[in-house]
């Protein structure tokens, strides 16, 4: 008797051929138009009607968002789950074959809620991004990235089992969703945590293990700096990069070198070789930024010759413009050069220098001075780096004294990675985050650039005391809560503010007028309050930028 007639893959290609082909064209067509909407919908949430709703300040709208981090477990579970699966098949070499198509399905519905109420999240919080170098931007991008590649692969998972074929394509999609899930998780993961795992680890590495601290270089950090050489005389300098190159660095290379990523008219100044190529702005021999030996036909240096007041002069107005004796400088160094495709450097005194050309050298800082203060001003910049370090270390020892706190576990977290700023949220305490609790946060009031206390039982006089503490609050989140106008004394400090939700409170119109010294305040929620629109207007005659927000009318 053949022992293969019963077997898995045979029952999936029997099954397949005798089903309709209906359901996964049907799903083939859904799966795309999903995915299509997800791609869109983080710009759709900057349009009407759904940024009406998103500022409605309806209690629903915050509510939708606090279920992004339940549903995500969701598909990353079963994903991982599946690819388990999965990989002891591909090890029995077909012996063992999963069914895997319903879970691949469920993960997809799911990461299509954990998309939709993400985005509600960021959305309602204010939060705004344009640039990969965000971890919010990367974790939303990356998320809709993995709901979208777990979609193809259930599809080529369907229509795979349908023909009977068992090709690379739903492998190879499935693991890029494994990929994509790592990797946008992670940045989820700072967010709400605050610390990076892998980060950490390699740093304990590199700090303690040999072999990891020689490939990360640090095994060579006590070895003297050699001394500084005797300084030059004036004509020992040579000339190009001594005298002509410091000249162009200080005012000519913000706009015309590969370092700073500019080469404004096409031009780069920052080698003999490009000053010969000369810039794009200007063509023909009339125009050469350089012609060496004969400085009336250079470019650079006619420009720098014209009044102030002419439109070609360069440098720019408002730039640090050319001294007389560099002028004169570069000037007899472009009459003195040979005409040659590449430069020998020579000193002044090789090239014949005049005494006046001499004299105008010395009053440029020396190669030797020039050293100095560039390595003083690095070692002013290492400094600063170092206290940031200090303090992020100091910061974080707080941090970990209150996440000891269960009611801080969660709640409070860095806004960024590599940023010293903080946020806690109330959502998941609410009504149990009390007068008691909240004082713990007095450690990390200075770092804090974002409050939400919505629907916490914290009192009056705690929050006015504890408020004016908090100088860096960019956003502040009050809604639902019992504070009234005497609040609003303390909220009045806060300097920075951009962003305040007074939804559900007791605020009323003369509460209203105290924010009007807020300069930066840019949005403000007063839906189910006790302010009304004539307030509203008023305190948009002294603050016209203000966005005021009374709900869904």
């Amino acid at each position: 008797m053949d022992k293969e007639t019963n077997s898995p893959e045979k029952f999936e290609i029997e099954d397949a051929e005798d089903g309709s082909a209906v359901g996964p064209i049907f799903l083939t067509f859904f799966v795309l138009a999903v995915i299509g909407g997800l791609v869109y919908l983080p710009f759709y949430v900057e349009q009407d009607p759904l940024l009406e709703v998103l500022n409605s300040g309806q209690w629903w709208v915050s509510n939708v968002g606090e279920y992004h981090p339940l549903i995500l477990h969701l598909p990353i579970g079963i994903v991982f789950l599946t690819l388990v699966m999965e990989v002891c098949s591909w090890f029995s070499f077909g012996k063992y074959r999963p069914r895997t198509a319903v879970g691949l399905f469920l993960a997809f519905l799911t990461g299509i809620i954990a998309c939709v109420t993400g985005v509600f999240d960021l959305s309602v919080e204010g939060w705004k991004a344009e640039e990969w170098e965000d971890d919010m931007f990367k974790h939303m991008w990356v998320g809709i990235g993995f709901v979208g590649v777990l979609g193809f692969a259930f599809l080529a998972k369907i229509w795979g089992s349908r023909s009977g074929s068992r090709g690379p394509v739903y492998g190879i999609l499935l693991l890029l969703a494994g990929g994509a899930m790592g990797y946008g998780a992670h940045f989820g993961g700072l967010a709400t945590h605050g610390s990076d795992p892998v980060e950490n680890t390699w740093g304990g590495l590199t700090e303690n293990v040999p072999i990891f601290k020689q490939w990360a270089g640090k095994e060579d950090e006590n070895v003297e700096e050699p001394a500084l050489p005797v300084k030059k005389l004036a004509k020992d300098r040579l000339a190009f990069a001594d005298v002509v190159y410091p000249i162009m660095d200080d005012k000519c290379l913000y706009c015309h070198s590969e370092e700073a990523g500019k080469s404004k008219g096409g031009l780069w100044m920052d080698t003999y070789e490009n000053l010969l190529i000369g810039g794009d702005s200007l063509d023909g021999d009339e125009y050469r930024t350089l012609v060496p030996g004969d400085s009336k036909q250079s470019y650079m240096i006619e420009v720098m010759v014209l009044p102030e007041d002419d439109d070609m002069h360069m440098p720019p107005p408002k730039k640090k413009q050319m001294e007389e004796h560099e002028v004169k400088l570069l000037t007899w160094w472009v009459d003195n050069i040979p005409s040659s495709e590449t430069l020998v450097d020579k000193t002044l005194e090789e090239m014949g220098a005049p005494p006046e050309i001499i004299e105008a050298a010395e009053k440029l800082l020396s190669p030797e001075d020039r050293k100095r203060m560039e390595e003083a001003a690095q070692a002013a910049k290492d400094k600063i780096e170092q206290e940031k370090i200090a303090k992020r270390e100091a910061l974080q020892n707080a941090l970990d004294a209150l996440k000891q706190d269960p009611a801080f576990k969660t709640s409070l977290n860095y806004t960024s990675q590599d940023s010293n700023d903080l946020e806690f949220t109330a959502v998941s305490l609410r009504e149990k985050l009390d007068d008691t609790t909240f004082l713990k946060l007095a450690s990390v009031s200075a770092y804090l650039t974002s409050v939400k206390l919505g629907s916490a039982s914290i009192t009056e006089e705690t929050l006015a005391a504890e408020l004016p503490k908090m100088k860096n609050l960019i956003k502040l989140d009050l809604s639902q809560t019992q504070v009234g106008d005497a609040v609003l004394d303390a909220v009045a400090q806060l300097e920075g503010l951009e962003w305040l939700n007074l939804y559900g409170t007791q605020v009323t119109d003369a509460g209203l007028m105290k924010l009007k010294e807020l300069g930066n305040l840019q949005k403000i929620y007063l839906w189910q309050s006790k302010a009304t629109a004539e307030g509203a207007k008023a305190l948009k005659a002294d603050l016209p930028g203000l966005e005021v927000i009374f709900g869904v009318e």
